[in-house]
């Protein structure tokens, strides 16, 4: 063999083994990456495992509770995903607080472990995952909404998830990831119609910064299109069935919400993700002005000024548009990764470090890890010291001691055993001819849930229970609950005798007084009839096309 065959040999082996090796180090690489994913992931779970019971279910989730024992393909005011998730934490873990936060809590975990992934997508390496993932652990908007029986929870984990499909099929042009987005987008509307406010932007968003490339994937969409409306179908054919009740209750949530402070809401979008603003901001601005990928990256800096815009008029709520933030943040961990890169160690880990300490100081005010009165003191000296009171503030414009979602988790179980101890000690009668009515859900599920055997039936025409409650009040006897003085509650029946009246600081039922009202008078009834027309204008038109079905135990969804 010649000296140059041997040479040419040579040289090729050597090329075959530095490819080898360089494949061997590139899957060590990925596989070090989506271990370093999956135990973020974890690390969300696991903050939130030991804190779950807190302070008691809250307001929202014994609503949600209440109506997963009526499971349905649609309800008045809310999609009916939430409901199912609760259904099925019931017969996986049983009903203890901790039982129905579990599964948001796995769901969190997984909106960690996406956004992780989207920044892989983004070119992010170690460094940039671990800022990532950490700016979504550490952010307090992201802490308190993440362990809660609420479609927020869910909302962010779709959100994230359809970003996900969207950027990979941006990437690899794999239809199978248009078929992800369906998946998301279709669920994700049986969890809240918000997610379709995402879809909208980012299809106006690529309208706007490239117009022609709609055309060349319309082919690929149409199969994803049917898959995304076959899985919102049913409910689609519940709201029309019913009088398209959520555009009513839309409307409503529209008309009696607060005004907007505009300079209120940009400070709790910069503001309510402690630390995290550095990493969001910061992923904004790459999205812009990154010159890979610039048409395709710019899609995601408008679809953000789009859906922050819209909800702003909208006057919806802050934690809305939480769904939009895991993108920032993998955007922003790679942005940062890259001017870090450069940097030493200890620099990184200072860097990493002071996101996990604000994240410390706002914990007490974002999970119920102290008792109530420890945390009324943190919050106090928290306000001495930096003079910030926006968290405790209340939706109706009060200051309470404790954030609101903390305070909608008191109270509830001293509220039942209230009225059980009313109900057996100052009531004669046969309780099956009694009544409890309340005008409030959260008090209507709270005596669902914690009631004795033997409560008198809970009736209310608030939100979806007037589905489950007479359409006129005939009884004898009812056990009133509400706010209104003895003054106004005179006049409902002819005989009304005041029974007791709740204090508990900072809890929802404060104030609440307990009535016991004889031969309901007609203006009662007429309050009834007319709290019931105004929450659903239907309500004597419903068709009962389909059958309830959680009394019966039966798998089919379909429902009343």
């Amino acid at each position: 063999m010649s000296t140059y065959n041997t040479h040419f040999i040579n040289i090729t082996q050597l090329h075959l083994t530095t490819g080898i090796r360089t494949t061997e180090f590139e899957s060590e690489d990925r596989q070090q990456l989506n271990l370093i994913i999956l135990g973020f992931g974890l690390l969300k779970f696991l903050i939130h495992l030991f804190t779950l019971e807190g302070y008691g279910l809250h307001a929202d989730e014994l609503y949600y509770i209440e109506l997963s024992r009526h499971l349905s393909w649609g309800y008045l005011d809310i999609s009916p995903f939430v409901t199912w998730i609760s259904w099925i934490s019931e017969i996986l873990f049983g009903n203890a607080t901790f039982s129905f936060r579990v599964l948001p809590c796995l769901f969190s975990s997984a909106t960690v472990i996406a956004t992780g992934y989207i920044t892989k997508l983004l070119g992010g390496k170690r460094l940039a995952v671990i800022i990532a993932c950490s700016a979504l652990i550490c952010s307090p908007s992201f802490l308190a909404t993440s362990y809660l029986l609420q479609p927020a929870v869910f909302d962010q984990f779709f959100w994230t998830l359809l970003i996900l499909a969207v950027i990979a099929y941006q990437q690899h042009k794999k239809t199978s990831w248009l078929y992800l987005a369906a998946l998301a987008l279709g669920i994700g509307m049986l969890n809240k119609y918000s997610i379709l406010l995402l879809a909208a932007s980012i299809l106006l968003a690529i309208l706007i910064i490239t117009p022609a490339s709609i055309g060349r994937h319309v082919k690929k969409l149409s199969g994803p299109v049917l898959l995304c409306v076959f899985i919102i179908l049913p409910n689609l054919i519940w709201q029309f069935f019913h009088g398209l009740p959520i555009l009513h209750y839309t409307a409503s949530v529209g008309k009696n919400n607060f005004e907007i402070d505009l300079w209120d809401y940009l400070l709790q979008l910069f503001f309510f993700h402690g630390a995290s603003v550095a990493i969001w901001t910061a992923g904004l601005i790459y999205l812009w002005f990154e010159r890979k990928d610039l048409e395709q990256l710019k899609y995601w800096t408008i679809t953000f000024l789009i859906v922050t815009i819209s909800l702003t008029f909208l006057k919806g709520k802050l934690y809305y548009g939480l769904g939009i933030f895991p993108l920032l943040f993998a955007a922003g961990g790679h942005c940062w990764a890259q001017m870090l890169t450069r940097k030493s160690i200890s620099m990184n880990i200072f860097f990493i470090g002071m996101i996990y300490f604000f994240a410390l100081l706002s914990l007490p005010i974002v999970i119920p890890i102290f008792s109530v009165e420890t945390c009324r003191a943190y919050s106090r000296k928290m306000i001495a010291l930096t003079d910030f009171s926006r968290p405790l503030r209340y939706e109706d414009g009060s200051q309470g001691g404790i954030p609101q979602f903390f305070a909608d988790m008191t109270g509830w179980q001293e509220l039942t055993s209230r009225v059980n101890s009313i109900a057996n000690t100052q009531i004669s009668e046969n309780k099956k001819g009694i009544y409890i009515l309340t005008n409030n859900y959260a008090i209507a599920g709270a005596l669902k849930f914690y009631g004795k055997p033997g409560i008198p039936k809970v009736i209310s025409p608030d939100n979806s229970f007037l589905l489950y409650s007479p359409d006129q009040l005939n009884m004898r006897t009812i056990i009133y609950l509400s706010k209104d003085s003895p003054q106004m509650v005179d006049r409902l029946a002819k005989n009304v005798k005041l029974l007791g009246k709740l204090s508990t600081e900072n809890s929802h039922i404060n104030g609440l007084y307990i009535y016991r009202l004889i031969i309901p008078s007609l203006a009662m009834k007429q309050k009834y009839v007319m709290d019931r027309i105004k929450f659903y204008p239907d309500y004597g038109k419903k068709i009962n096309l389909f059958q309830n079905i959680s009394s019966s135990g039966s798998s089919s969804f379909l429902t009343n």
